[in-house]
């Protein structure tokens, strides 16, 4: 179900939606470099403070 809140960074299609879930961020995806506030919102979450 594309644009819900739960999805996945990547398979949201609302910018305003993806913008929320990607502020303040604490963790981004190994896969495509997405940054997310939520683990749950990327599809590998590596710590935001492990990248250097």
């Amino acid at each position: 179900m594309k644009g819900r809140i739960y999805d996945k960074l990547c398979a949201i299609d609302d910018s305003g939606r993806a913008s929320a879930l990607a502020s303040e961020p604490t963790v981004f995806c190994a896969q495509c470099g997405a940054e997310a506030h939520d683990p749950s919102s990327v599809c590998e979450p590596v710590d935001i403070k492990s990248r250097k």
